[in-house]
């Protein structure tokens, strides 16, 4: 809530393109780690493309503007598929793309889908 009352408060807040993506949280390496780890069973294995590796950890979704505002985010385990994060990142602020109507979306392919952007369309 703070982060965002302070976004708000500057220009960039009402920049007309985001950029969205998700990124490794790696939380332990060793298999004794992950074993004794607080995080077992919400943290999971994942595979991450752009470092070729999987990792033991979460995942940290972005939503931000061109010149890096934070706008939305969500920590989900390691297997959380991308585009159903990303729509329920939206369907639980409703009013963010309320009030941005045409907002203009960035993305890798991992966001590719006919029905994902059939449902991005029905919601603004």
């Amino acid at each position: 809530t703070l982060i965002r009352y302070l976004a708000t408060d500057t220009s960039v807040w009402t920049d007309n393109t985001w950029v969205i993506d998700s990124t490794p949280v790696e939380c332990a390496r060793s298999r004794e780690t992950v074993k004794r780890s607080d995080l077992a069973g919400w943290a999971q294995y994942g595979y991450c493309a752009s470092h070729s590796r999987f990792f033991w950890g979460l995942r940290l979704h972005l939503v931000c503007t061109l010149s890096g505002l934070p706008v939305a985010f969500a920590l989900t385990g390691a297997k959380a598929d991308e585009r159903t994060t990303l729509t329920g990142m939206f369907e639980d602020d409703p009013g963010l793309l309320a009030q941005r109507p045409g907002q203009i979306l960035i993305a890798d392919k991992n966001y590719y889908g006919r029905d994902f952007e059939r449902s991005l369309d029905q919601a603004g």
